[in-house]
């Protein structure tokens, strides 16, 4: 057995086990294993925010296209050729819009009336049944969507792997003849 500095005998295999810790090997594993997670995590974060903003930009171009549509007081017609109601109409464009992208449920496009006050009716009849309305009134458009997150290490910090996105536009019909 060899002897340490004190001169005590020293166990081979208390030798053994503590060489490793006397060098640096290994340092640089470890090091590009801590910095390997921040990248990843960095790069994560990236590609989950950019679709977030992917879908919120689509929204919000889906439904200036809807109001564009209801504004002038055209109207569409469905794959038979037949013609749709403008509420519809304004419907199918969002969704034309937004499908390369996005599937936006029908039933989460809601259109309706603005208070004098400029602010939603009270009703939510009126808001969920109302026509896309007449010469010169002020309508509102607004679209929900549940953008869901690619990894729920993202969407945790959203406290789930959906959260709800809004984009709503208000406009004047113009003084069209129905």
């Amino acid at each position: 057995m060899k002897k340490n500095t004190e001169g005590q005998q020293r166990d081979p295999l208390v030798g053994k086990i503590l060489k490793p810790c006397r060098n640096e090997t290994g340092i640089s594993a470890v090091e590009t294993g801590a910095t390997m997670m921040l990248f990843i995590l960095a790069m994560f974060s990236v590609i989950e925010f950019g679709w977030y903003f992917v879908h919120q930009t689509t929204l919000t171009a889906a439904v200036r296209d809807g109001i564009r549509l209801g504004a002038i007081g055209d109207s569409s017609t469905d794959a038979q050729g037949n013609p749709m109601s403008r509420e519809n109409s304004i419907k199918q464009a969002i969704k034309d819009r937004a499908n390369p992208v996005m599937d936006i449920n029908p039933a989460s496009i809601f259109i309706f009336p603005v208070d004098a006050d400029w602010t939603d009716p009270d009703d939510p009849a009126v808001a969920n049944g109302a026509a896309a309305g007449g010469a010169g009134a002020f309508m509102r458009v607004r679209v929900q969507y549940n953008h869901t997150f690619f990894t729920s290490l993202i969407g945790g910090f959203f406290g789930g792997q959906t959260i709800q996105m809004q984009s709503e536009g208000t406009y004047r019909n113009e003084n069209f003849i129905l």
